[in-house]
């Protein structure tokens, strides 16, 4: 029934239960599709911000691989000059160039990262293929730079074994003046008269003239010594080098001292068995004498 609030005359309407339950339905369904559209209406709103956000990181992280590209060229031509400079320290150290293969430092085989597995990949395939290219782009120089490190310290290594060995190699003339006596494994002996090995060579010399340590070592003895040798200094310069100077007037160095090539470390003399001032000058190597003569360089210049 009707009742308006006026005094116009009341209504009334009869509808059956199923009526009422087909305008309940009707409004019921429309209810349910105006609330979908509604809610439609807001997700499509927000996956259009969400795709507007996703684009401009898209675009950011585009710009920022395409920097680092740019920064990793600079560091790829670093690489390749310090590539260059370590053929260089190999070839100075005696070392073979290391093979281009070994160079290249390649990888590959099972577990090795493919392009289709990156999840960037799956989200935007151009940006993701910008950052697999530079991801592996930036592996490479760093197994480069591990491969130059290692280069480079056997290099390195090695040079300073050099320089230690040939710093400690006997290769100036402990003394000035002419040889009066040669190495030789069977000579007669001036004072004694008799025949015996002779191992080393003599340098005639005033006495008082300066005797040079011919390399770097540590002085092992230093006085007067048995056999004639008179005043002795013996040098033990590492790398089974000795070297020994004999029937010095004065020694200016003691037992335990280190010793530089060029450095003086006696002064001639004729003591012990010398018919004259004289410098007798042995070289040892790993125990055995040999020739002193393959151990002075012509011209060299002492340390």
């Amino acid at each position: 029934m009707l009742v308006p609030h006026d005094n116009e005359r009341v209504r009334s309407v009869q509808m059956t239960s199923s009526a009422v339950r087909a305008i309940v339905s009707t409004v019921v369904l429309l209810s349910v599709l105006m609330g979908t559209f509604a809610i439609g209406f807001f997700i499509k709103a927000e996956a259009g911000l969400r795709a507007e956000r996703y684009e401009r990181e898209n675009q950011l992280l585009a710009a920022e691989v395409e920097v680092m590209r740019g920064q990793m060229d600079v560091l790829a031509q670093s690489v390749a000059t310090l590539s260059e400079k370590d053929d260089n320290f190999r070839t100075i150290a005696g070392l073979p160039p290391l093979d281009p293969d070994v160079r290249r430092v390649g990888i590959g085989g099972p577990g090795t990262a493919t392009l289709e597995n990156a999840a960037i990949y799956q989200l935007d395939s151009e940006v993701g293929e910008e950052v697999f290219a530079a991801s592996y782009d930036l592996n490479t120089l760093l197994r480069r730079t591990k491969l130059l490190n290692s280069s480079m310290d056997e290099a390195l290594n090695l040079l300073q074994k050099n320089t230690a060995r040939l710093a400690a190699t006997p290769s100036i003339a402990p003394a000035d003046g002419p040889l009066s006596s040669l190495f030789s494994r069977n000579r007669r002996h001036p004072v004694l008269r008799i025949t015996r090995p002779h191992e080393g060579i003599d340098i005639a010399a005033p006495v008082g003239q300066e005797i040079l340590a011919p390399a770097k070592g540590r002085v092992v003895a230093a006085g007067n010594e048995g056999g004639g040798y008179g005043l002795t200094v013996e040098i033990d310069h590492g790398y089974g080098y000795v070297t020994r100077f004999a029937h010095a007037s004065r020694i200016l160095v003691e037992t335990g001292d280190i010793v530089k090539r060029g450095q003086v470390i006696a002064e001639v003399g004729a003591t012990g068995l010398a018919t004259g001032p004289h410098l007798h000058y042995e070289v040892e190597v790993n125990g055995k004498p040999v020739d002193p003569l393959n151990f002075i360089i012509a011209d060299a210049i002492p340390d």
